[in-house]
């Protein structure tokens, strides 16, 4: 990718990967007078002329396709880094702040919780989980977008809210793969649970942090820790941390150039399992909302619920499901919800319904870890999804899995959904 080249100097441009964007930048360029093309290479050849003045391409495109090689001459974009530079200049945020969420995992939930603190202000929130505005109480759901937090889909969100008449006073958009560089804040979720894009050249946790020179300026949250930029990543020390259910901050920068410390006291969490993964994605999410300069008791702090498909707890049936079933959804952490649903149920009443229900997903399940889940022999049963394996249930969907589930488990059984699936 190449940091000098800019939007406003190109005339022709080539926009790459429509399943992952490549059509709301290009429109968007359309609006802004430019001649654009967009070409799918995961299909054929490109066959036309490379007479362009900038390529506009995802950071996980491996540079091994023809199309890549073909264009090495040729001034690269980064989706991301076109999404910050078509932003800027239709000031598509000139009136409102802007966080962004990237990480390996924790993602949607950081996103949800930041929503929640929100709740008495104008917001819109464009993650895994949907799209949604809230105002004075009243939550509008916008439609659902392809590709859900690939980076256009930033302007799309914003574009159908403006459509819609709403005006928010805050964006919070999860993005894949990094930063954009278009918001005021931005929170790195995490770098864990790694795993290789591009054609397998680059690793996605190296990926988010470069991403973090998008950045001209602003704040960078890590769990726990804030940058401002020009600083190295993940300095400052701990600004906030979360014990019991007193949140303690300390020099934490605001946007304003403002440095506060204090502490807000929550009402008991609610979460039945999964008290550390809350706790450690409401810490970022706090730590986000205060460094935005707003005051501690304009928050929510005292009705926070749990995310569907993370680690949320439910009754059905009779059973007890605990549901962690998204497109985040990830079998390196399986053990840690088994352990967490130990609290709830002996070894042996658990049924495990595991797969993908979709095959729309990035980061599919991979099939020899799945098999590797039925010599568990802390399972009941285990039903899988979208996949025929010898030793184990079979269903169509996640439905049709919680369906089998209750067929063959008792009352106070746990059900555990742990399904990769788009939410």
């Amino acid at each position: 990718m190449n940091p000098d080249t800019r939007i406003e100097d190109a005339s022709r441009i080539l926009v790459l990967d429509p399943i992952h964007g490549a059509e709301v930048i290009a429109s968007e360029l359309k609006e802004l007078g430019k001649d654009v093309e967009v070409f799918n290479p995961y299909r054929e050849p490109f066959k036309g002329d490379l007479n362009y003045d900038l390529v506009i391409a995802p950071v996980h495109l491996s540079p091994n396709f023809e199309i890549m090689k073909r264009v090495s001459d040729i001034p690269v974009m980064s989706h991301h880094e076109a999404v910050k530079g078509i932003a800027s200049l239709n000031s598509l945020f000139s009136d409102l702040n802007v966080v962004e969420v990237t990480g390996t995992t924790k993602k949607t939930t950081t996103c949800e919780l930041i929503y929640q603190l929100l709740k008495s202000m104008s917001v819109v929130l464009h993650a895994s989980s949907g799209t949604r505005y809230h105002h004075n109480g009243e939550e509008v759901k916008l439609p659902r977008l392809r590709g859900s937090n690939t980076p256009a889909n930033i302007l799309k969100a914003m574009r159908m809210a403006r459509d819609m008449g709403l005006n928010p006073d805050i964006a919070v958009f999860e993005v894949s793969l990094g930063f954009t560089g278009s918001g005021d804040v931005g929170v790195l979720t995490s770098i864990d649970a790694d795993y290789k894009v591009a054609g397998g050249t680059k690793r996605a946790s190296d990926v988010k942090v470069a991403s973090i020179k998008n950045y001209d300026d602003g704040i960078i949250v890590h769990p726990g820790i804030l940058s401002t930029i020009g600083n190295s990543y993940g300095d400052g020390g701990e600004n906030l941390r979360i014990e019991r259910e007193i949140a303690k901050f300390e020099r934490l920068r605001t946007i304003t150039g403002e440095i506060i410390s204090g502490e807000i006291a929550f009402a008991p969490f609610k979460w039945r399992i999964g008290g550390d993964y809350y706790r450690n994605c409401l810490e970022a999410a706090l730590c986000a909302v205060l460094s935005m300069g707003i005051a501690p008791e304009e928050l929510n702090t005292g009705d926070f619920r749990a995310v569907d498909g993370r680690m949320s707890v439910k009754e059905l049936k009779g059973r007890v499901l605990i549901d962690n079933s998204g497109s985040g959804t990830n079998l390196k952490f399986l053990n840690a919800v088994v352990d967490a649903a130990r609290e709830l149920s002996e070894e042996q009443r658990m049924i495990l319904i595991a797969g993908e229900d979709t095959p729309y997903v990035c980061e599919g399940v991979d099939m020899e870890e799945l098999k590797q889940v039925l010599t568990d022999r802390r399972f009941k049963e285990v039903i899988i999804v979208g996949n025929k394996i010898d030793g184990a249930g079979f269903a169509t969907n996640i439905e049709d899995a919680l369906e089998n589930a209750i067929a063959h488990s008792d009352e106070g059984d746990v059900i555990i959904s742990y399904v990769k699936t788009l939410r």
